[in-house]
Parts: structure tokens; sequence; C-alpha cells
């Protein structure tokens, strides 16, 4: 009876069609109540939605079929509103999750907008060192005591290979690190500072996702450039993005900062050295056959805290909690170490602090952001209307399965698979001696194991899987 109502409700709505009198994106071609579909509206929703929903044809019948589409989405949404489902528990925990993840990056863009200025001078020192390239070996630490400690061993002379192979956690760190290449601009803003640096001479501890890269370079090629007129434009792009990177870096800092945010690195380190080996991404598990608590954490390691923050406290157990709370994707992965453990709680926590100052900032009063919210809002809702209307009262038997599996075989055809065996070197030249060995005949997965920087791969013998 109550469904047979709204339905009913639904039809009653006025809904008009108009004929757009001139070419402007503001022209209207339909209204719904006080809500008007304009020319812009409907070209943003043919572009963006999955082609395979689209008419058959773009003539228009098929352009009027499309409209009919955004109509019926219009009034499923308010009727949504009239049924007040922006209060049902599926739309607020989906808005909650949506402002956690998506408005995070959104926020410190927002905050750092004002701040991003190319000037002429800006591209003119960036041109000084377009082109320039470095070959640099590195080590890999986990800790910032450690990372400072190898470091001062450099500098009192030791040598860069011997301490690469006892104190480096990288895959290279047995041949006393690997030799990479790069060009100026294609390394993170904070590692510029190594193109200052002679050959021979060491970085200081340079903070990454990994853990604290300590870097020697061991070539250098001077800048081979166009002319400034042909990469202008190229390189402010770049210098923009690098701006947007490291203010975007400052402003969650900041956030860190205000909430007394602190990392407990040796803890971190035995949380590390809990997580079960990596599997491909490939090949996630079936949850329904993991057995909880998927880390087995000694009861004297419990309480032990990994970070703090205002008057919180995240220990082992939470962690083993939240670990085992999420997906197979978003659980860190020994391939990142330590820095993996730290980004995977730090994300979490920042999301939770971000919808604070979301709040604080007023951005969702912004016209855009609120555009954004208003629309994801209404996704919710109307997805949460049609589960109770149509998906909840729709009984389908197997004779109506087979004629739609027979009427529409080319959907379920699998396109051809193969596996693939990759070896991921460091530069050019170490990549043409891998190439010579494989046509000599040598086995694939000795190649890989000697030669492959990528972790993962480098344990299954390079195999990617399909």
């Amino acid at each position: 009876m109550r469904i047979s109502k709204i339905l009913v409700m639904m039809l009653t709505l006025p809904v008009m069609f108009l004929a757009a009198c001139s070419a402007g994106e503001d022209s209207p071609v339909a209204e719904v109540n006080d809500r008007k579909i304009s020319m812009k509206d409907y070209e943003r929703a043919w572009a963006t939605v999955d082609p395979q929903f689209l008419p058959a044809t773009t003539d228009l019948g098929g352009r009027k079929e499309f409209l009919d589409i955004m109509l019926n989405k219009e009034v499923m949404a308010i009727k949504a509103d009239e049924l007040g489902y922006d209060k049902d528990t599926y739309v607020v925990q989906g808005m909650e999750a949506f402002k956690k993840v998506g408005l995070q990056a959104a926020y410190f863009k927002y905050n750092v907008a004002d701040r991003i200025n190319v000037t002429d001078a800006d591209v003119q020192e960036y041109y000084k060192m377009w082109g320039k390239r470095l070959s640099v070996k590195q080590i890999l630490c986990d800790t910032e005591v450690d990372a400072n400690e190898v470091y001062d061993a450099l500098k009192e002379g030791h040598d860069f290979e011997t301490l690469c192979r006892e104190h480096s956690k990288g895959p290279d760190a047995a041949e006393g690190g690997r030799a990479i290449s790069a060009n100026f601009g294609n390394f993170p803003p904070d590692w510029n500072e190594l193109f200052q640096l002679k050959v021979g001479e060491v970085a200081k501890p340079i903070r990454a996702d990994y853990g604290y890269f300590i870097v020697k370079i061991m070539s250098s090629t001077p800048p081979t450039r166009e002319p400034l007129e042909n990469v202008e434009e190229v390189i402010r792009e770049h210098i923009r993005l690098h701006q947007e990177i490291a203010y975007s870096a400052e402003s969650a800092q900041a956030v860190r900062d205000k909430h007394g945010l602190t990392l407990y690195e040796d803890n971190l380190v035995t949380a590390f050295h809990l997580l079960p080996p990596d599997r491909p991404l490939t090949n996630p598990p079936d949850r329904r056959q993991e057995v909880y608590p998927l880390l087995d954490i000694p009861p004297g390691e419990l309480d032990k805290p990994l970070m703090t923050y205002d008057d919180e406290v995240i220990t082992m157990k939470d962690f083993s909690d939240i670990y085992d709370r999420s997906s197979f994707f978003e659980r860190p992965r020994r391939q990142l170490r330590i820095g993996g453990v730290a980004k995977f709680l730090v994300h979490l926590v920042m999301s939770d602090l971000v919808v604070v100052e979301l709040e604080e900032s007023g951005l969702e009063n912004e016209p855009e952001v609120a555009r954004i919210l208003n629309r994801k809002r209404e996704q919710l809702m109307v997805d949460k209307l049609y589960q109770d209307l149509v998906v909840g009262q729709t009984e389908v038997n197997f004779q109506q399965v087979d004629r739609y599996y027979n009427d529409n075989l080319e959907q379920f055809r699998r396109g051809e698979e193969r596996r693939f065996g990759v070896v991921m070197t460091g530069d050019r030249e170490e990549a043409r001696r891998v190439v010579q060995k494989i046509k000599d005949g040598n086995d694939f997965s000795e190649i890989v194991v000697e030669h492959s920087l990528h972790t993962t791969t480098k344990e299954n013998d390079g195999d990617t899987g399909f």
C-alpha cells in the first residue's frame, strides 16, 4: 500500500519539457517543480555517464530518452527528500564517509589555493635545472633514529655500499644499492634539493611513504634544454603542482600539530613485523574464510601506543581491530615497510580530523562544494529509495535469468587473459642486460631475483598474475 501511494505521488509531480530559446549553457531544457535541468547539466551528464547506459541512438529520440532518465532521477530525489531519506542511516553514514575520504584532498587544496603563485622568477630558476639528470643510490631506513645514525656514519667516512648492505631495508640492499636515474622535476618537491648536490655527496635523510631515504649522488648529466618558450607552460604546470603538493603537506602537518598527533616509531616497527606476507593484489583472500584476529599480537604488546592525538590513544590492540575491519586493499603491506603502517593509521585519523576542520573552515558553504555535497546526498537518497521501491520488492525466477543471459551473451563474454613475467629495472642499460640474459636462455626467476626492484613481483618470480 505504501509503495503504490508513493508511486502515485511521483506520477503526479508536474514535469515540464521546455524548448530552449538559445544554445546557451544555462538554457533550461526541462523542469520538475522548481528544479531546472539546463543544457549544461544535460551535456555534463551525457559526457560523464558510462557509455553502456547511453541510448542506442543520438538522434532526437535518443536525446529525449536520456532526458527522461534524468527527469526520473530528479523526481526520485524530490520524493526521497519529502519522505525524509536524508535522515536514513544509509544516507547519513554515506555522507560521513564521503566527507572523510572525498573531501579530504579538497580541503587541503582549498586551504592552499591562495598561496599558489607561479612567478616569472620561479620559471627562470626552474628552467636552470630543466633537463638535468641524476643517477643515485639509496639506503632505506625504517625510523628517523636509524636514518640519522647511518647518515652520521657516512659523514664520518664509512663506505656507502657497506652501510647499505648492513642497514638498508630496500630490495637492493644485498647489492649495496642499485643506481636509479631520474630527471629534474620527476621527484617529489622536497627531493629537488638533490640536484644542488655534487657527485659523491650524500643528502640528509628524506622522509617518504616507505620510511627515510639517504641518497648518494652517483653521476649527474648537465641540463640540455629546449628554448624557454617551448617548455614554459610545462614548467609552470610543474611548479604549480609542486607548490600544491608542498603547501598541502604543510597544511596537513598543521592539522597534525594542532591535534598533537604523535607516532611511536619503535612500536610501529613491532606492528610492521606482525603483518602477514603480502599477497598479490590480483588475488585477494576470501573474507569469509579469514580467521580473526589476523594479527598475532603477544598479550604484552597489546597496550603499547602506536599513535596519540588530542586525548585519544591508538594501541596495538586498536590497530589489530582496525586491520581486521579493513578491506584487503586498504590494509598496509609489507612492501611499504614501517611507513605503510604509519600512513594507514595517519590517514584514518586525519579523515576524522579533517571533518572537524571542514566544519570550522566553512568550506561546505562554498557554492561548488555545496553543490557536490548536495548531489552526493541526493545520489545516496535515490539509491536507498530505489532499493526500497524496486530491488526489495522484485522477485526474479530462473527462466527470466536464463532469457536475459541468452539475449545478452556479448555482455558476459570474457576477454582473453594472459599472465606476464615482469622485471622492473632501475635504468635503461640494466634493462638491456636483462633482455640479453632472457634471449640467452637464462632462468627467468633467477633474473628476477637478481635484477628486479619491484618487491611483490620479485617474491612471485616476476609473475603479475592475470
